[in-house]
């Protein structure tokens, strides 16, 4: 009897029907699926990831691209004056600045308008939060700068008045005097015993000085005390003297003869400096200055007329060959840049000041005639 109920209890068939039959002992059990692949998935989504993060990821350089050559005629306007609307076009010339990614550094290769340049060159010691407010105000200064210019070349008194050269940046770790002396905010009111209203002032007496003169400044700090530095001018890469600072004249002011207005909307920088003159002077003066032409300018504008340098000119040079300009007018200090870019697709004039530029565009068939010849000096204060 005991044997019998073993061989019962081991035989694999079974009705009961609270049992349920499983696979015999040397069954394999069913494949499972694999999972290889949702880990190849993940690791191509992590390798793109990685990849896109080392492409796009933000590094401190600027690149410096073309912009465009955009005309200044449509934004300028005045009230309380005669104007007469040219048909030519006087052309700024922009770049388009953004931050640089490593995939930058790969299409420069092909692409060679691209310049790409060290944070610091563009910004200077300006944290990026303040960049754009930075260059939007120095564009109002250089657009106020234009319509004075202009004005004074069409014979209008417009008497101006400034409390000296306000020090808006000190060139830090170089070594030159200024820093540890000097400080943004400070104002400049005179520099060896000569009183300084304006920046320009400024700047032509530290230009009398060489390497290693001892130059003495009378300073304002912000709180209102007055201090005597005594510093010792220091050499550029050129030769020159420098002291290590940058300047704009504190608390400039005009008086204008009627309003004139410039909308620039949100272009920054004071490079169009030179086109706002040529444009104010073109709408308020009767003829074709630019003899009907379509004539590109870059540079800033000194209150006394001088055109200066402003950067990015082959950039610029590649904007105003796409805008279809035959002319371009630039400063003297990157007229070669400017020549090299263009080639033989566009005619590139140097001008060192407004009347230098008007002259260029008489000669190439502008009619100047309603200018007349530059007036005096206006006076200051």
């Amino acid at each position: 009897m005991p044997a019998r109920r073993e061989e019962r209890h081991t035989h694999v068939d079974t009705i009961d029907s609270m049992v349920v039959p499983g696979p015999l002992a040397w069954e394999a059990p069913p494949p499972q699926p694999s999972r290889r692949w949702l880990w190849m998935l993940l690791a191509c989504v992590l390798a793109v990831a990685v990849v896109s993060a080392a492409l796009f990821f933000p590094m401190p350089y600027y690149a410096i691209t073309p912009g465009s050559a955009r005309q200044v005629d449509d934004l300028i306007s005045a009230t309380g004056a005669q104007t007469y609307p040219p048909t030519g076009r006087v052309l700024l010339a922009t770049v388009t600045l953004r931050t640089v990614h490593p995939v930058d550094f790969a299409q420069r290769w092909w692409d060679h308008d691209i310049q790409i340049v060290k944070e610091e060159v563009i910004r200077g010691t300006t944290p990026r939060s303040q960049f754009t407010k930075v260059n939007l105000d120095a564009m109002d200064e250089s657009k106020r700068t234009a319509i004075v210019v202009a004005l004074r070349r069409l014979g209008y008194q417009v008497p101006a008045t400034g409390k000296g050269a306000l020090v808006t940046e000190v060139v830090t770790g170089k070594g030159y005097p200024a820093e540890g002396r000097i400080n943004a905010g400070d104002v400049i009111t005179s520099i060896d015993g000569q009183p300084v209203q304006f920046v320009e002032q400024a700047i032509a007496l530290l230009h009398k000085h060489k390497p290693g003169d001892q130059v003495s400044l009378q300073v304002l700090s912000p709180g209102g005390q007055s201090r005597v530095e005594q510093l010792t001018m220091a050499r550029k890469d050129d030769g020159t003297a420098i002291l290590g600072v940058s300047l704009q004249t504190d608390h400039l002011d005009y008086k204008l003869p009627f309003d004139v207005k410039i909308d620039s909307g949100q272009i920054g920088g004071p490079s169009a400096g030179l086109a706002f003159a040529l444009g104010v002077l073109d709408e308020l003066s009767p003829g074709e200055l630019t003899g009907g032409a379509r004539v590109a300018a870059t540079g800033t504008i000194g209150i006394d007329g001088t055109v200066g340098d402003v950067g990015g000119v082959p950039q610029k040079t590649a904007a105003v060959i796409a805008s279809g300009a035959k002319v371009f007018l630039v400063p003297p200090g990157e007229y070669n840049d400017a020549v090299k870019r263009a080639g033989k697709r566009l005619k590139v004039v140097k001008v060192e000041n407004l009347n230098e530029a008007i002259a260029a565009l008489g000669q190439l068939g502008g009619d100047v005639s309603a200018l007349g010849p530059p007036p005096k000096p206006a006076p200051q204060g």
